[in-house]
């Protein structure tokens, strides 16, 4: 299956399914010079005989093909190969949104205009194999993909309104739909950059795609998570940076439950889960962290005021590290930065902490009981926008694993 493709492109698809076929059997995306036997191409297959997705490569028709890279995989999970001019780049994903690049770039001269599609093959001729893709999306400068750039949730009940924002879905919405694990959801409004739909009954937890008509064509997908116990009016929540896993959050009379991956909130750029408000001008979060279960050496927990939502942003935080037993204050002054620690305390959990902002300066507090406090070092001073980001970050300390942490008494004040 497969189409035309002039220039430069990319194609994605989720393989949820492999069933017969021999010890050769494949499936994959590809991109392919001609549609004769030898031909040039470049693919990501999955081989079920060596368990794994593989990067193969064909670089002049008729010749041997070779293997740059491959992962360890089990299905159902996503792929990708890009052309970018005559380099040609496969990648894979256990979400489609946390990217692994699978081997190096490869340099193969192509035609301007070649075939790009899904392909399948049983290692044998006596018998077929039967492959079950999803979530496909071809995108090229002369088709462009919808895109999804915000939701404004991604939690929430059945029965709950949300607002995709983006590009390239069609003025009116026709025959398109967007699709929640694989399930169409009920549309408000339509038009080519936003979507206002409703979670229906039934509607379980997974990606959230949109998928234009006529070709069926899909976004790139966000992870929407279908709860009974949502986050309250005004509090929104997302993965910042690379994660590998995708992060939840809930909320319980006051108590909120927030599930994290990634490397750590250190270094130059973070990667965790936030849950997170909108701040204007100066203000203050506190939350008393009840508990910090799972993840690797670097999980941390704690509250978080931040410049942008992106990996590198500038940010003050006072945040629990059990690896080292005890609370800190970290800080980035600039996008990009190292992080810095300007103080700390010995605490074990529960324990409260708080950050607050006023002005540039950037001050970070502990407290046994919420109502004792003592400062974390001297205030700092950090030059953020006049609108901020400030709430609860959770890291696992690990792309490969989640951390949960629990936190009550969750206040957000202004002066």
């Amino acid at each position: 299956m497969y189409q035309p493709l002039s220039g430069d492109g990319t194609i994605v698809a989720r393989l949820v399914s492999m069933q017969g076929g021999g010890g050769y059997a494949s499936a994959a995306v590809m991109i392919r010079e001609t549609l004769t036997a030898s031909s040039r191409n470049a693919k990501i297959a999955e081989w079920p005989l060596y368990g794994g997705v593989f990067f193969d490569e064909r670089s002049a028709p008729g010749g041997n093909t070779v293997e740059p890279g491959n992962l360890t995989v089990t299905l159902p999970y996503w792929v990708k190969m890009s052309r970018t001019g005559s380099s040609f780049s496969s990648f894979a994903s256990s979400d489609g949104v946390n990217w692994v690049q699978v081997g190096t770039t490869q340099t193969i001269s192509m035609a301007q205009s070649v075939y790009i599609g899904l392909a399948v093959t049983s290692g044998l001729t006596t018998a077929l194999t039967t492959a079950t893709f999803d979530n496909v999306s071809v995108n090229s400068s002369a088709a462009p993909a919808p895109v999804i750039t915000s939701v404004s949730a991604t939690t929430g009940p059945i029965g709950s309104q949300v607002t995709v924002s983006g590009s390239n879905f069609g003025a009116t919405q026709a025959s398109s739909v967007v699709l929640l694990s694989g399930t169409p959801v009920t549309i408000n409004t339509w038009n080519a950059t936003s979507i206002n739909l409703t979670i229906p009954a039934g509607a379980t937890s997974g990606p959230l795609v949109v998928s234009v008509a006529p070709a069926m064509n899909d976004s790139n997908p966000v992870i929407f998570t279908v709860t009974s116990q949502p986050l309250p009016t005004s509090w929104l929540d997302q993965d910042v940076g690379s994660v590998g896993l995708a992060g939840t959050a809930t909320s319980t009379n006051g108590t909120f439950t927030v599930n994290g991956a990634g490397a750590e909130i250190f270094g130059t750029a973070d990667g965790f889960h936030f849950v997170y408000q909108p701040l204007t001008g100066d203000g203050t979060v506190v939350a008393r962290v009840v508990s910090l279960q799972g993840g690797a050496s670097y999980a941390s927990a704690g509250v978080m005021i931040r410049n942008t939502l992106d990996a590198g942003s500038a940010n003050a935080k006072t945040a629990d590290w059990p690896w080292y037993g005890g609370i800190y204050f970290d800080m980035r002054t600039a996008a990009g930065g190292s992080t810095t620690e300007p103080g700390n305390a010995t605490a074990t959990l529960p324990y409260w902490v708080k950050v607050s902002r006023s002005g540039s300066t950037l001050s970070s507090y502990v407290s046994p009981d919420g109502v004792n406090w003592t400062q974390l070092g001297t205030s700092q001073t950090i030059t953020m926008n006049q609108s901020v980001y400030v709430g609860l970050a959770v890291t696992s300390g690990s792309t490969t694993t989640q951390a949960t942490a629990t936190f009550d008494n969750v206040s957000i004040s202004t002066p």
